[in-house]
């Protein structure tokens, strides 16, 4: 069994003369926009956009939607249009 002893590493020959560590950040607190925005969660507060559900018969709704879809309308644009319309007469 050999006895070697091993031989200390100079820090002179690294050349880690310009070497210093990061200074450390205080990570800023995420706005709840940009949270919502990363995460894909709608923020709570209130929109423009609201919700209608028509119950009518189904030849009705059947009809509407072909209309909508023949037109290329969505389906709050194609109301619109269709409620403008009756508003002009």
């Amino acid at each position: 069994m050999s006895t070697q002893t091993r031989q200390g590493l100079n820090m002179d020959d690294l050349g880690l003369d310009d070497f210093k560590p990061r200074q450390p950040t205080t990570p800023k607190k995420p706005t709840q926009k940009a949270v919502a925005d990363v995460t894909s969660f709608p923020s709570r507060e209130a929109t423009e956009e609201d919700q209608l559900n028509i119950k009518g018969s189904k030849a009705v709704l059947d009809r509407f939607r072909a209309l909508r879809k023949a037109e290329r309308y969505k389906y709050a644009d194609l109301l619109e249009f269709m409620m403008d319309t009756y508003e002009e007469k």
